[in-house]
């Protein structure tokens, strides 16, 4: 191969890389946009993103079929928000105010895909005059318009109360502490909602060392985080 042959390839293979990070980095509107299938077990689900940021999604469960429509709105770089009429599928974790999260990935640069979050997390400031570093006392929780109180107790047991929609429930539960110093909840913890947890729910506090109760209301699941794959063909 002569030198302007070798130096051609190069000059090519950095065209290509130019390109293929051009279209790898790009996570504008213009790359959500499409219909995105969900295959999961007896599940399956098609979810459409309308360039005029509004969705349609149908999802077949259990021999049922259910069809929505909403609005989608982009959080950060590769973040997407749905509103409430989402359908949430198995695996996945709507937040606090319902509202249903996910994340853009490009498999090699170029393969769209859509993952639903399998979490959310509260937060409860502590209110008592405590020892910082004592994880017993009493919190309240920071959720706008859904009061929320929650108390430790030092024997491992908790007093919670939430009030949602005018509606107020209490609970009474267990915590213990994990080998990394994590708290984890009783099936009785109370969501944002005013539900207990459902069974494949956890919730459980990082490091509670300091004035605040970081707790993460988690999905668990064997087949992993819930995924649509977009139509690369056609929309």
């Amino acid at each position: 191969m002569t030198n302007s042959a070798r130096a051609g390839c190069v000059v090519l293979l950095a065209i290509c890389f130019v390109v293929w990070y051009i279209i790898a980095s790009d996570y504008s509107d213009s790359v959500a946009f499409g219909t995105y299938h969900l295959a999961q077990n007896d599940e399956t689900s098609t979810l459409i993103l309308k360039s005029d940021h509004s969705f349609q999604q149908e999802l077949r469960k259990h021999g049922r079929v259910e069809r929505a429509a909403g609005n989608w709105r982009r959080i950060g770089e590769s973040g997407v928000a749905f509103s409430k009429e989402f359908l949430v599928v198995s695996g996945q974790e709507p937040g606090a105010d319902g509202v249903a999260y996910g994340d853009i990935h490009k498999r090699f640069g170029f393969l769209v895909s859509l993952t639903l979050a399998q979490y959310h997390v509260l937060w409860y400031g502590r209110v008592d005059p405590s020892p910082s570093n004592s994880v017993p006392g009493t919190y309240a929780g920071d959720e706008e318009e859904v009061p929320a109180t929650l108390v430790l107790n030092p024997n491992f047991t908790f007093e919670q109360s939430v009030t949602n929609l005018g509606i107020t429930k209490q609970a009474k539960g267990t915590w213990n502490l994990t080998e990394d110093g994590d708290i984890v909840f009783s099936k009785d913890f109370l969501k944002t909602s005013g539900e207990a947890l459902r069974q494949d729910e956890t919730a459980s506090a990082w490091n509670p060392k300091g004035s605040n109760l970081q707790i993460q209301i988690a999905v668990t699941t064997m087949s992993g985080a819930p995924t649509f794959r977009k139509s690369q063909f056609g929309r």
